[in-house]
């Protein structure tokens, strides 16, 4: 490719606001002891990784005070252990021994195509050298997966696409269905005791973090202020006219060795009541279908804030593989 096609399709990216929603295959490449809780040890087996790459890469994303280009997931694949002893064990914060022969699985997502394009670039150019480390425990990847694998009809986790796609979908729904995996609360600011979270997904909450997200990392001609919206419009038309109809949720609380933190987890039902022609709403479903890579809420880098709009019916994501390393 020459340096101008090069030039081209880089732009060309950069305009269209690339995706990411991963899954990396581990597996443990000597015995160790990890929390399935620890959010802050994946981000920081995760910075390390980017590290091991990309040193400034990792420096500017462990920038503090600033929203990060991606989110973490928790440790997955404790298969020997039932829902209940890994809820158990999650509260309690304890430890839980990994060997090898076992598979894990952590999930990755991506809103800047930079981030994705070092990380996959050195997986490819060195594979089997990246290691992550989380606790003591070391684990090889094996494969970056993005999108699902065969005969898996489940909704899935794995996408590709970007903000120019998820646009496309300008068309409100009478109703959304979001499914929020790991705790999940909303930072309201700091109060004179401390902070002020709320652990109960109203809508204005929902959408409006989705917005401010959204105009975060966008790119400049895909923000809300080219129709004339802000992000608090968009939580101040929510608050009046979208309401939750239906929910299954729980209050849980995520420890870690540094801090713990209380959150909600399980399913939501919103239903829109205002007119789905107000400018507002035709971002109902461009923003729902943004949470499953950008996630809803405070701490989306420790393994909070996993969540997906499961009810989507216009322009489904795509589903091409980038499979960087297969074992």
């Amino acid at each position: 490719m020459t340096q101008s096609a090069q030039k081209t399709s880089s732009e060309m990216t950069q305009s269209r606001g690339e995706l990411f929603s991963t899954l990396l295959r581990l597996h443990p490449v000597e015995p160790g002891m990890v929390s399935p809780s620890s959010g802050n040890q994946v981000q920081g087996a995760f910075l390390d990784m980017v590290r091991q790459g990309d040193p400034a890469l990792a420096e500017w994303l462990h920038t503090p005070n600033q929203r990060r280009p991606y989110t973490l997931g928790l440790l997955q694949g404790f298969n020997s252990l039932s829902a209940a002893q890994l809820e158990e064990i999650r509260a309690k914060n304890q430890m839980v021994q990994v060997t090898p022969g076992q598979v894990y699985w952590l999930r990755i997502t991506m809103l800047d195509a930079t981030v994705f394009g070092s990380f996959a670039q050195y997986l490819i150019m060195k594979p089997r050298e990246l290691t992550l480390r989380i606790g003591d425990a070391r684990f090889e990847i094996s494969r970056l997966l993005s999108t699902p694998e065969p005969g898996n009809t489940a909704q899935s986790w794995v996408a590709y696409s970007s903000f120019a796609e998820l646009r496309q979908a300008s068309k409100a729904q009478k109703h959304y269905h979001f499914e929020f995996a790991t705790p999940t609360a909303f930072s309201m600011g700091q109060k004179q005791w401390g902070k002020l979270l709320k652990v109960f997904p109203e809508p204005s909450y929902v959408f409006g973090s989705l917005a401010r997200q959204w105009d975060l990392f966008a790119p400049a001609s895909l923000r809300m202020a080219t129709g004339g919206i802000t992000p608090p419009e968009i939580g101040a038309w929510c608050e009046e006219h979208v309401i939750v109809s239906r929910y299954s949720l729980e209050t849980c609380y995520l420890p870690s060795s540094k801090f713990g933190q209380s959150g909600f987890q399980g399913n939501v039902i919103y239903e829109v009541k205002g007119p789905p022609t107000a400018p507002e709403a035709s971002w109902l479903s461009s923003l729902a279908r943004f949470a499953l890579f950008s996630g809803v809420g405070y701490k989306s880098t420790i393994g909070m804030v996993q969540t997906r709009c499961t009810n989507i019916t216009e322009v489904p994501l795509k589903n091409e593989a980038t499979e960087v390393i297969g074992i």
